[in-house]
């Protein structure tokens, strides 16, 4: 039978439903053209509901297939009369895989019109994943890339990299709960179109008003895209997080999360002292030994492999070799160094990408946090001006940092000094470790010795600092293995006796 006597026929089974009743619906002259649009059926069949036509919103509630039974997390009210023949069964072993079906251009077009406030109304578990977008028919689909009724675990759909950390990913976005940004968060998977390498959707907590980074990372999802074909998988992890209620096995890819999340934290830095270096002389870097360099240009503590990569790869980017742009402007090193760190954040993870790292610090709860827009990475304990000798409050930035000031590690001031703002006041480490946590300094804010020798590492030169009241959380946040570089120069200042305020 062809194409066009199946849409004849199909057009006369809709008509002998309820052929009495005049139609209006705007959805539905697309249907008859792209009768394969499993999500604008369940839309439509949801305008008829509304109307009382239950005869019709059933035709096309079976039209939809799984998307109904995704969405409403109930039977298919005709699974048993389904049109292909594979009934009930069919459908279950479809929606233990975890895959979202739709066709055409349905998916884009289905979802555009739940957010443009159209008459194509879905209930609340059925809101948009992602924002409205132009779209032409069959421009893109989800559709399942495995045989129906498949309970083999999902294959990447990118190649394997060098260097033995698995199949590429494109984006790995993070989101905090199933609705509203969970959502979003799969929709801006399922519409990328970069790299056929699949995606991966992570949960991340939030924490007061932060997403809590060390506690991120619990794979949700795969999602292998549509690229130019006119299909697109969703694999998932997380039963609660899945309309199937089942899961494949997330371990392979908590693996690969956890090996690709401290080397974002390298690139985090890395394009933060690109662009502060930007800010300072008017001009980008050269290569990376000029951020890299003996005190006082050590905008970063060290240098290695993986960040030679990144920092051509920054340069790429952001056109800064041929055309300087605004600092801003500095791009995201998606290729270069390890294959384990590629896969650009994305969802509640963007931030890392958009921002540059800073530090904030709460007098109140005595914590200094790195943060990159709204991402907690870190959040230490530290030790603050006495009330007659008050840590002052305001914006400040990293102008200078030394290692072993006063030619010591065990000194007053620790083994690393930051100064803040060509000021007396400081970030540097203590030989009263009992201080940490209380107000008992001259006005620096006092560290841990692990703690601040990873914030050394991690804050290039041109870091701000933010010192208010409140505004963190109590609890603190550190890896088990902290970030840490290679020295590559001499940081010491041996021509300087440092008079911090501690």
């Amino acid at each position: 039978m062809s194409k066009d006597d199946r849409l004849n026929k199909q057009i006369d089974q809709f008509y002998e439903q309820v052929p009495e009743v005049p139609d209006a619906h705007p959805m539905k002259d697309y249907l008859l053209k792209h009768e394969n649009n499993q999500m604008a059926w369940y839309l439509l069949g949801k305008q008829y509901m509304a109307r009382g036509e239950t005869a019709k919103a059933n035709y096309c509630f079976r039209q939809a297939g799984p998307v109904y039974e995704a969405f409403e997390e109930k039977a298919n009210p005709l699974a048993g009369d389904a049109a292909d023949g594979t009934g009930g069964a069919g459908r279950t072993r479809r929606r233990r895989r975890g895959v979202l079906l739709a066709a055409g251009g349905g998916l884009l077009l289905a979802l555009g019109l739940l957010l443009a406030g159209d008459r194509a109304h879905a209930p609340t578990s059925a809101e948009a994943m992602a924002p409205p977008a132009k779209t032409q028919p069959g421009d893109a689909t989800a559709a399942p890339q495995s045989p129906a009724g498949s309970d083999a675990p999902p294959q990447a759909a990118g190649k394997a990299t060098p260097g033995g950390g698995g199949p590429q990913i494109a984006l790995v976005a993070g989101a905090s709960e199933p609705a509203g940004d969970g959502r979003r968060a799969l929709g801006e998977l399922l519409l990328h179109r970069e790299t056929a390498a699949p995606s991966l959707l992570v949960e991340t907590p939030v924490l007061g008003k932060w997403t809590d980074w060390q506690r991120s990372g619990r794979p949700l999802a795969q999602v292998r895209p549509a690229g130019k074909q006119a299909a697109a998988a969703v694999d998932w992890f997380a039963p609660g997080w899945c309309p199937c209620n089942t899961a494949q096995d997330g371990a392979p890819a908590a693996k690969q999360v956890r090996a690709w999340k401290p080397l974002q934290e390298g690139k985090l830095m890395l394009r933060s002292a690109v662009v502060h270096y930007k800010e300072r002389t008017g001009k980008w870097p050269s290569s990376l030994s000029s951020l890299a360099g003996a005190y006082p240009n050590n905008a970063v503590a060290g240098t290695n492999e993986a960040l030679e990569g990144w920092f051509k790869a920054i340069r790429d980017e952001s056109g800064a070799a041929s055309a300087p742009k605004q600092p801003d402007d500095a791009g995201w090193p998606s290729d270069g160094g390890p294959a384990d760190g590629q896969g650009k954040p994305a969802g509640r993870l963007s931030p890392l990408t958009e921002r540059t790292l800073e530090i904030r610090i709460d007098k109140t709860r005595h914590r200094l946090a790195v943060v990159a827009g709204d991402v907690l990475l870190r959040n230490y304990a530290i030790g603050i001006g006495a009330k007659d000798t008050p840590t002052p409050e305001g914006s400040f930035e990293i102008t200078e940092k030394v290692r072993n000031p006063n030619g010591r590690a065990d000194g007053a001031f620790g083994s690393r000094g930051m100064t803040l703002s060509d000021t007396l006041y400081a970030i540097h480490g203590t030989d009263e470790p009992d201080s940490i946590g209380k107000s008992e300094s001259l006005g620096c804010i006092r560290m841990k010795r692990e703690d601040l020798e990873e914030l050394y590492d991690l804050a290039p030169l041109g870091t701000k600092v933010t010192i208010a009241q409140g505004g963190l959380p109590s609890e603190l946040r550190a890896p088990a293995e902290r970030f840490r570089l290679k020295p590559a120069q001499d940081e010491t200042n041996p021509r300087k006796t440092y008079k911090w305020l501690n």
